[in-house]
């Protein structure tokens, strides 16, 4: 398992360069956003915690596909490796790495809200103190969720590629990226719509919790240990069952 863990992160290090100066530059980009238009930098992370969480899942779908195409799992499994190390060094891989950029991001995104907020030639109007307050420690609470369910979100790339095989599985991804992402952004209006069961899809899907975690952390009931819960279910499931359908397949 440690051989094809490092062999992974090895491989994956100029792709995670490139995402981590995207993401410091975002970070910036997007607090100057959130300042210029709501009037405080704590608004806004979740938009751009979506689209990552998007970027992730989309590379570990796109990379593993191009492992089944020339052979490269195949090759693992001649040299001796058990399907389950496969799968689970491609998981852990691509979880432990969203997982750090997510992080990366979070702080450059806070860093670079405090650096600009003192600066008078960005200050903009601020919301009342007490809906500051409101905003702040909402925003805190919210950061342990994202943490969580951007990493959870790569499990439907790996799940999608591993389990079909050949390089559509980077391209069927995409696709679900996209549905998933349509759907997220309308999921404000599923909310308000009152629609019991969509405002629970809505809540076991990462990629919806994600966007949609500035409404739900408006909750009066709001834990973030139960959003933490979901999306590791989430991930714990379709680990599972990829596992399961890449043990019994037939790798010509």
């Amino acid at each position: 398992m440690s051989r094809l863990l490092s062999t992974e992160f090895f491989k994956l290090r100029g792709k995670f360069i490139a995402v981590f100066i995207v993401m410091i530059i975002f970070a910036v980009v997007g607090v100057l956003c959130s300042m210029s238009i709501e009037g405080t930098f704590y608004l806004g992370l979740n938009a751009y915690a979506t689209v990552f969480g998007s970027i992730f899942c989309g590379m570990a779908g796109v990379s593993i596909s191009q492992d089944f195409a020339n052979n490269t799992i195949r090759n693992k499994l001649i040299m001796g490796h058990t399907r389950f190390n496969i799968y689970l060094s491609y998981q852990i891989a691509f979880a432990v790495l969203t997982f750090l950029m997510t992080a990366v991001f979070i702080g450059a995104y806070i860093l670079s809200g405090k650096i600009f907020s003192d600066m008078e030639s960005f200050q903009a109007d601020q919301p009342a103190p007490d809906m500051l307050k409101f905003y702040r420690d909402n925003f805190f609470k919210t950061l342990p969720v994202y943490l969580v369910a951007v990493p959870a979100l790569t499990t439907l790339g790996v799940f999608t590629s591993m389990t079909l095989k050949n390089s559509l599985g980077g391209v069927l991804t995409m696709i679900l990226l996209f549905a998933l992402f349509f759907w997220s952004t309308m999921g404000e209006i599923f909310i308000f719509s009152g629609n019991k069961f969509l405002i629970f899809v809505n809540t076991i899907l990462p990629s919806s919790q994600i966007y949609l975690m500035q409404i739900f952390s408006e909750e009066s009931d709001f834990s973030p240990v139960k959003y933490i819960l979901l999306s590791t279910a989430f991930a714990v499931v379709l680990i599972t069952l990829g596992y399961a359908i890449f043990r019994k397949a037939d790798l010509k």
